[in-house]
């Protein structure tokens, strides 16, 4: 607490940059995705190179570090969250939509876990999509 207000704000964003720069690693998945169940991916290759099997790689690797990428932008955002309320917070648009973000955020790890077990209706996606949202607001402004 011994820092001043500006240098202690660009140690607090530093994490949230951090947290955001992986979450665009986790929310790779979902394009990847939709990309390997485009049916004209078959056929289209160039050389002797398939793009499917390209493709079909990323799948692996992005399906294996999905879930620990996740968890540590989010402690990351924890630790961001917690920063943030340590010193003047205040109710404005900013910190509201990160307040909001983080609430979803809750959300869906506990919907990532029922993801796992199959049993989360795609709520998962849902709230992706929604942190996704309220997340991109909260660092844009």
């Amino acid at each position: 607490m011994g820092m001043d207000e500006e240098s202690y704000e660009e140690f607090l964003e530093q994490f949230g940059s951090a947290a955001r720069i992986v979450y665009f690693a986790v929310l790779s998945i979902f394009p990847v995705f939709l990309l390997l169940k485009w049916k004209g991916l078959k056929r289209m290759k160039r050389g002797s190179i398939k793009f499917k099997c390209i493709i079909q790689y990323t799948w692996k690797l992005l399906r294996k570090w999905h879930v620990p990428l996740a968890l540590l932008a989010s402690a990351g955002v924890v630790l961001h969250g917690c920063l943030a309320l340590t010193r003047d917070f205040q109710w404005y648009f900013t910190n509201t939509t990160g307040t909001l973000s983080s609430i979803i955020l809750f959300f869906l790890m506990i919907m990532g876990f029922k993801r796992f077990k199959r049993k989360d209706k795609s709520w998962h996606l849902k709230l992706a999509i929604t942190f996704t949202v309220l997340f991109m607001i909260h660092a844009s402004f």
